[in-house]
C-alpha cells in the first residue's frame, strides 16, 4: 500500500507539473509557441494568397476560388471534434507534430498540378492538418498562461504569428516569380522549422482532461460574445486573405504590389496587437473590442471606395491594426471564462466557429463579387461588424463577467 501511495502521489505531481502556468510572458514552452506561431503565419502567408493568385492566373473563376478556400476553411470547423478527441487520447505533442508535417508536406503538392479537384483534395488535407496544430496550439497556449497575464500572451502569439504574415507573401511572391512550385517548397520548409521547436520544447505528455458529461452546454452558454466575435474575425479575414489578392490583380496591380498591400495589412495587425492585449488586460478586454470592431468598421468601408494606391495601403494598414487584435481577444475571454478540464472543448468550439466564419466567408463575398462587382468584396463585413457592435452593447451589463 505505501508504494502504491507513494506511485499514486508521484502520478499527481507529474501531472500538476506539466499544467503549471506562469506569470512570465517568455517561458520555455510559451517561447516555442510563439516560434511555431511565426513558422505557421509565414508559411501560410506563402500559401493562401499565392494559391488564390495561381488559380487567377490560370484563369479560374472567382467562384471556384472562393469555393476552394470554403472548403479549406470547412474541413478546419468539421475537424475539430476529431481533433479535440484526438488531442484528449494521444496528447498536444503528438497532434502538433501531425499536424504541421501534414500540412508541410501536402500545401506543395498545389502548383504540382493543374486540376481542380485535386486542387481541392489538397486543401482538405491542408485544412485538417492546420486544424490540427491549431487547436493543440491554443489549448497549450491558455494552459500555459496565467489569469494576470492570458490577453498579453495571446497577442504575443498573434503577434508572432502576424510576423510571419508580414514575411511570407513578401518573400513568397519574389520567390513565385521566379518558380511557383519553389515557393510553395519554401512554405513547407519553414513548417518544419517550427516542427523542430515543437518536437524539442513542449511537454510530450501534457495532461489534458476531459469534462463532466454535463459541460458542454455550459461552455457554449459561457461563450456567446467571444463565440461571435471570433466568427465575425474570421468572416472578414479569410475573405481579404483569399479574393483581396484577385481583386487587387484586376485593379492592374501586380503581383509584388499585391504581396506588398497584404503586408501592410498584417504590418498594422502586428503593432497594434501587444498594446492592444496589454491594454485589454488593464482596462477591459470587451471594452477594448468594441473600440476595435467600430476601427475595423470604418476601414472595411475605406477599402471598398479608396481606388489610389497609396491611400490603399494606409486603408489596409488602419484595417490591420483594429482587426487584427479581434482574435487574441476573444481567445483571452476564452481562456478566462472556463476551467482546465473545458479549455479543449472551447478551444475546439472556439476553432470550429472561427472556420465557419472562414468558410463563409470567401464564398459569399465572391457571390457578392460576381453579382454587383467587385467593389463590394467586403460589403459583408459592415453589418456582420454592425451585429456584432450590437450584440456587445447587449452584452454592456455583464461587462465584468468577461473582464
Amino acid at each position: 500500500m505505501t508504494f502504491e501511495y507513494i506511485g499514486y502521489k508521484l502520478k499527481k505531481t507529474m501531472q500538476q507539473s506539466s499544467s503549471t502556468k506562469t506569470g512570465s510572458l517568455f517561458s520555455t514552452r510559451l517561447l516555442a509557441l510563439y516560434i511555431i506561431s511565426f513558422s505557421a503565419g509565414a508559411s501560410l502567408g506563402i500559401f493562401n494568397p499565392l494559391i488564390s493568385t495561381f488559380m487567377e492566373q490560370r484563369q479560374i473563376d472567382e467562384v471556384w476560388i472562393g469555393a476552394n478556400s470554403t472548403v479549406y476553411f470547412l474541413t478546419i470547423a468539421l475537424s475539430t471534434p476529431l481533433v479535440e478527441k484526438l488531442l484528449r487520447q494521444t496528447g498536444i505533442h503528438r497532434i502538433m507534430m501531425f499536424g504541421l508535417l501534414l500540412t508541410s508536406f501536402s500545401a506543395p503538392l498545389f502548383p504540382m498540378t493543374a486540376q481542380l479537384p485535386f486542387w481541392f483534395v489538397i486543401r482538405i488535407v491542408m485544412g485538417f492538418g492546420v486544424c490540427c496544430f491549431l487547436v493543440s496550439g491554443q489549448t497549450a497556449l491558455n494552459n500555459f498562461s496565467h489569469e494576470s497575464n492570458r490577453a498579453s500572451v495571446s497577442g504575443i502569439y498573434f503577434l508572432a504569428l502576424g510576423m510571419g504574415f508580414v514575411i511570407g507573401p513578401v518573400i513568397g511572391s519574389r520567390i513565385y516569380a521566379i518558380s511557383p512550385q519553389l515557393a510553395f517548397i519554401v512554405g513547407g520548409g519553414v513548417l518544419l522549422c517550427g516542427l523542430a521547436f515543437a518536437w524539442r520544447d513542449l511537454p510530450r505528455k501534457l495532461i489534458v482532461s476531459t469534462p463532466s458529461p454535463t459541460s458542454s452546454s455550459k461552455i457554449l452558454n459561457k461563450l456567446t460574445l467571444p463565440i461571435f466575435g471570433v466568427f465575425s474575425y474570421g468572416f472578414a479575414e479569410a475573405t481579404l486573405i483569399t479574393l483581396y489578392p484577385v481583386f487587387l490583380l484586376r485593379q492592374n496591380y501586380s503581383v509584388q504590389q499585391m504581396g506588398y498591400t497584404f503586408s501592410v495589412f498584417v504590418v498594422g495587425s502586428i503593432l497594434s496587437t501587444v498594446p492592444v492585449t496589454q491594454l485589454a488586460d488593464r482596462s477591459g478586454k470587451v471594452r477594448i473590442l468594441f473600440i476595435s470592431v467600430c476601427i475595423g468598421l470604418l476601414a472595411s468601408l475605406g477599402l471598398i471606395w479608396v481606388e489610389t494606391y497609396e491611400i490603399v495601403l494606409f486603408v489596409s494598414f488602419l484595417a490591420g491594426a483594429s482587426i487584427g487584435p479581434i482574435y487574441p481577444l476573444c481567445l483571452s475571454l476564452i481562456g478566462e471564462q472556463l476551467s482546465e478540464e473545458e479549455l479543449p472543448s472551447g478551444t475546439a468550439l472556439f476553432t470550429t466557429t472561427y472556420s465557419f466564419g472562414c468558410a463563409a466567408g470567401p464564398i459569399l463575398s465572391s457571390i457578392m463579387m460576381e453579382t454587383f462587382g467587385g467593389r463590394h468584396l467586403f460589403s459583408l463585413c459592415i453589418p456582420l461588424y454592425a451585429m456584432l457592435l450590437l450584440r456587445i452593447g447587449l452584452q454592456h451589463r455583464n461587462l465584468r463577467r468577461f473582464q
